[in-house]
């Protein structure tokens, strides 16, 4: 496979803004990474003399990381980086700029952490996701305290794992909305509490039977609605069999409806259907005799 390096791409969909630095930092070292190219950027791969017959290649190398650099910037920025001769210069102009110290960096994660909850505007994708970055920039300042046995007879970085593992179970249940209180009950009283991937996909799947249930709840007046309008709607025209949905080439020349003939108008015949129960039925003032074949003799006015 060739892959086509040029300054103009974008290696990163992480954008700098000033903001998110932790973030943006540990995707472009991922990224130069798989292009071989990290040396540029921490200094393993120094500048060779110019009498070197690699002096050319590097050059070229050193330039087109820079301008990654460059391109991950927003504009706003773009303006206050210097740009150095040297990529590496331009990375740690940055990193000195905007990477706070462990401490600083530390508290703020903390109170992030703390504020950050699920809310009712916000999916549980999104609340994992930002929770998942905070843990993430955690790992990138928090320094881990090695035990004292060398070599390791402990399994000290598996006590810790497992440490910081419920930790963020504990931290993810609690920012949970109460529309999913009901299944975060259920999980806490489990014990030992699963891990983090199977307590968020059980939620995942509780999360879509709930919408489908809110939907379905949201469709159901509606429909209702739509079958009361439809069933209020041949009643008014006159509730025959002659009566359709799309318009009816029936007019009753008596009521002066249209969606029946005068055949079929109850309020004239006095042939009302069942639906109308005890209300008030009034004197037909003609009646018809359905096996008539002439109209004319099919219709007269009753004797009083």
């Amino acid at each position: 496979m060739v892959h086509v390096e040029h300054t103009g791409a974008n290696i990163t969909p992480i954008t700098f803004n000033g903001k998110n630095y932790d973030e943006w930092s540990r995707s472009f070292q991922l990224a130069i990474m798989a292009k071989g190219k990290l040396g540029y950027i921490d200094g393993s791969i120094s500048k060779p003399s110019e009498t070197d017959s690699n002096h050319g290649t590097w050059c070229s190398s050193n330039a087109l990381v820079t301008m990654w650099i460059y391109n991950t910037l927003v504009p706003e920025l773009r303006r206050h980086i210097s740009l150095r001769p040297e990529a590496r210069l331009v990375w740690t102009d940055i990193k000195n700029q905007f990477c706070q110290t462990n401490k600083a960096r530390i508290y703020q994660l903390q109170v992030e952490l703390l504020a950050c909850r699920q809310g009712a505007n916000k999916s549980l994708m999104e609340y994992y996701g930002r929770m998942t970055t905070i843990w993430d920039a955690f790992l990138e300042h928090d320094t881990i305290q090695s035990c004292s046995c060398n070599p390791c007879k402990c399994n000290w970085l598996t006590i810790i794992d497992a440490r910081r593992e419920r930790k963020r179970v504990r931290d993810f249940l609690m920012g949970l909305d109460d529309r999913l209180s009901n299944a975060r009950s259920q999980i806490i009283g489990i014990n030992p509490l699963p891990s983090l991937d199977l307590i968020y996909n059980r939620l995942l799947q509780e999360e879509g039977v709930r919408n489908i249930s809110i939907n379905k709840a949201e469709t159901t007046p509606d429909v209702m609605a739509y079958a009361v309008r439809a069933h209020h709607g041949a009643r008014q025209s006159g509730g025959g069999q002659e009566h359709r949905s799309e318009p009816s080439k029936y007019y009753c020349i008596s009521c002066k409806k249209s969606g029946h003939s005068l055949k079929f108008c109850y309020q004239e015949t006095g042939l009302y259907p069942e639906w109308w129960g005890d209300r008030p039925r009034p004197r037909p003032r003609i009646y018809v005799d359905p096996n008539a074949t002439d109209l004319r003799n099919a219709i007269f006015v009753p004797d009083p």
